[in-house]
């Protein structure tokens, strides 16, 4: 089951929106090198779709990589220093650790047999190049393919061209059956204009048409979509009319890159004038965008470019239809994104009419009002939809954030977007990100301000969470200072309380509680309902830790009430019921501190949040080793094991109560099951898929195991405790899934326990394990391998 609904991952494969034509050798050739290369980069010009290819080759070959295909789509990232940090949310690896993304990446990668597809790369060449070295150096199981207009220049890359499709010569007429471009106008233009088949009148002016456009397939579809105007005849004369412009008349071919460009400026000039205003202001969008987007950034009804805003869904329709921009189905509705090569010819016309700053500054303001609303919302009900809304947005808000960087008087507008969206950094994993825009921010805008008092707090807030504790007192101590200065009172309540944070999270709990007493009283003045929110798990855990378990359990309590209003809020939710579970069971009561997690990791999987997933299948682990199910107990601290090394830089936030129940399961488990029984479950669980992990958390496993039977000397001697209590099972009849469920683990680790048993004891059958434990009884024969 997916319980997830707050965070996509970025690297699934797309759906191909229109039927994939031709490519047969291309894909074979791709298909062959990578069995003895590791590296291949598909090149080509613009438009004549290595994209298309690669994912189609994804697709054949997925089931060479069963650790899976991942797609990281690059063509929406500017900044170099973000590649890593794209790279990893591809493979949904959260920043929630202060490591190096790419250190994260390489020791997820190492073991693992995958294919990675790295899509547009030549505008980050040198920067691709590094990072597909070190991967390749740390992963042996890695293979990549990459697209780019020109080679990464990488040890051992292996390039691989790719063309545009074939067209046959005037000569050879009548042996195109095989002909890819012609196929491909066939295939677009029958949706296109319905009714449409090509036929022996049509086939000579299809063919011309092609040979004309160079075979390349994104200056077809754009052909194509002017079926609906006009006939072959006519798009051949008018197309024809402005290559010869172009040439001077001469009949000799232009390069193949201006071709595509000679058929992009024929759509242009064929679209209408709201159609080619709307064009090159769409081109400051990166990645996708909504109807409501494109209306904010793109209406202006003054001045001598006029569109305005009820004019804006004519002309996308007409842009859409003409192939220019591209309809986007998602599970939150339409959406809109133009390819590359579309998008640079159209910034090259904003530039030319002027436009470009203004447009700039219509995306910057929308998207800033976009992250205040976020801000404004984010605690409430709407929390899922508005956090996958700037998931999908993440490119655009990237692009705001560094034209205010560039542009030294906007900077403290980024620094106030930065900000703004605390709660998305913190939400969806992207801690290293968010530190990376309040540090550039803060940098840019030095003025003492509200927004750099919570800047700087919130800086600290994610050392503390990514493990770099210590070296933000002076970010915390320059807020104080500031908030003093300018009486932001809100600001100093805030970085009280983090004050208290940082010195918990180094083990100093003197005058912590005082201080959270003291922000509590503040914020219950001036009516701080998020900071109080806030508040209630975090100052909680603290003095849980400090042994006050009921004061710390009613701080979550306070919490829980204040998110009651809002139901559907579940990442506040979620922490604090953790705490209180935390609490509670330190407190001695199991039992509450079970449906705690239970309700909780409800709230986390929700949001795809893999650190609190972890958290809480540390705690189901307690409870399975208290009621002796040692295999369950292996798999979920395995399973969290694994969150651990993708989230976070110290597993349990490196709190050393938390690392002492871990331990104390994990030797019980020891015990039990025999190291090597522990460890086949512990590696079990971190390879076993999310969503059947939080599905065996979330079983209901109250009955206590049965007893591992006692070990008697003979020839049983080499079984763990965990096999011969499978083999007593087995003995009395039960199948796999029947031991599976009474041992409450999956069927498929039941299966690798018989299997090993099998081999262990030189056993060909499950009826000569039955018959070693009728063995067990005094004085029973002892069954032979040949039984």
């Amino acid at each position: 089951m997916n319980r997830s609904s707050g965070r996509r991952t970025s690297g699934e494969l797309p759906a191909e929106a229109t039927s994939f034509v031709g490519r047969r050798r291309e894909l074979a050739q791709l298909a062959d090198v990578l069995t003895r290369a590791r590296l291949v980069t598909l090149t080509g010009p613009g438009g004549v779709g290595k994209t298309r290819t690669a994912v189609r080759s994804a697709y054949e070959l997925r089931d060479r990589f069963p650790s899976g295909v991942h797609l990281v789509e690059l063509s929406a990232l500017s900044d170099p220093e973000l590649l890593a940090n794209t790279v990893a949310a591809a493979l949904d690896l959260p920043e929630q650790t202060a490591r190096p993304p790419i250190e994260v990446i390489a020791d997820y990668l190492e073991g693992r047999n995958l294919l990675l597809l790295l899509d547009t790369c030549e505008h980050l060449v040198d920067a691709c190049a590094v990072l597909c070295d070190e991967l390749l150096r740390a992963a042996p199981g890695l293979r990549i393919v990459a697209t780019s207009r020109q080679p990464l220049d990488v040890a051992g890359e292996h390039v691989l061209a790719i063309g545009p499709l074939s067209v046959p010569e005037p000569s050879a007429v009548g042996t195109e059956p095989g002909c890819d471009a012609l196929d491909l106008f066939a295939d677009r233009a029958s949706a296109a204009v319905p009714g449409f088949t090509l036929s022996d009148d049509n086939r000579a002016d299809v063919l011309a048409l092609c040979r004309r456009l160079d075979g390349i397939p994104l200056a077809i579809e754009l052909a194509v979509s002017r079926l609906r105007v006009l006939s072959l005849d006519e798009m051949l004369t008018r197309l024809d009319d402005r290559f010869r412009l172009l040439t001077g008349g001469r009949r000799t071919s232009m390069p193949r890159h201006q071709t595509l460009r000679t058929a992009i400026g024929w759509s242009h000039d064929l679209s209408t004038p709201s159609e080619r205003l709307l064009w090159s202001r769409l081109s400051v969008f990166a990645g996708e965008l909504s109807l409501q987007a494109a209306e904010s950034v793109c209406a202006d009804p003054a001045g001598d470019a006029a569109l305005p805003a009820d004019d804006v869904l004519p002309a996308l329709i007409g842009l859409v239809e003409k192939s220019v921009v591209i309809r986007v189905e998602t599970p939150d509705g339409t959406r809109y994104r133009m390819l590359d090569t579309i998008r640079e010819f159209g910034l090259e016309q904003l530039a030319a009419l002027g436009d470009e700053e203004p447009t700039r500054r219509r995306h910057l303001a929308y998207f800033l009002d976009v992250a205040r609303s976020f801000d404004e919302e984010w605690t409430g009900d709407a929390q899922i939809p508005l956090l996958r809304a700037l998931v999908r947005d993440r490119a655009n808000v990237r692009i705001a954030l560094e034209y205010c960087v560039a542009s030294p008087p906007l900077s403290c507008q980024g620094l106030r977007m930065a900000t703004a969206l605390w709660g998305y950094w913190h939400a969806t994993g992207l801690l290293t990100e968010g530190r990376y825009w309040l540090r550039r921010t803060l940098d840019g805008c030095r003025d003492e301000s509200p927004e750099r008092v919570k800047a700087l707090w919130l800086t600290s807030w994610y050392m503390d969470i990514q493990g770099e504790r210590g070296l933000n007192k002076a970010l915390l101590e320059e807020a104080a200072e500031i908030a003093a200065r300018i009486d932001d009172p809100v600001g100093a309540a805030w970085t009280l309380a983090f004050q208290a944070h940082r010195r918990y999270f180094l083990g100093r709990m003197e005058g912590c509680a005082a201080d959270f007493e003291e922000v509590r009283t503040r914020m219950t003045a001036l009516g701080d309902d998020t900071g109080l929110l806030m508040l209630g798990f975090y100052g909680g855990f603290m003095m849980i830790l400090s042994g006050d378990h009921e004061k710390g359990i009613a701080w979550c309590d306070d919490s829980l009430v204040r998110g009651a209003a809002h139901p559907a809020e579940q990442w506040a939710r979620g922490w604090a019921l953790w705490v209180k579970s935390v609490g509670l069971w330190l407190q001695g009561d199991h039992e509450a501190a079970v449906a705690c997690s239970r309700e909780g990791m409800l709230s986390k999987a929700a949001l795809h949040d893999l650190l609190g997933i972890a958290h809480f299948m540390e705690g189901l682990a307690w409870h399975a080793a208290q009621l002796r199910h040692f295999e369950r107990v292996a798999l979920l601290q395995g399973a969290a094991d694994a969150l651990w090394r993708r989230s976070a830089k110290e597993a349990r936030f490196g709190i050393p109560v938390l690392h002492a129940l871990h331990a104390g399961a994990a030797a019980q488990a020891r015990s039990a099951l025999g190291a090597d029984g522990y460890h086949h479950a512990f590696t079990e669980g971190g390879l076993l898929p999310l969503d059947t992990v939080v599905d065996l958390a979330l079983t209901d496993e109250s009955a206590a195991a049965p007893d591992v039977p006692p070990q008697r000397t003979g020839p049983a001697d080499g079984l763990t405790p965990r096999e011969r209590q499978v083999a007593a099972l087995v003995g009395e009849g039960l199948t796999n899934r029947e031991v599976a469920a009474e041992l409450v683990v999956s069927k498929r680790t039941i299966d690798s326990h018989v299997e090993h048993i099998l081999t262990k004891l030189g056993f060909t059958s499950r009826a000569q394990i039955a018959a070693l434990h009728r063995a067990t009884e005094p004085d029973a024969p002892v069954p032979s391998p040949e039984l």
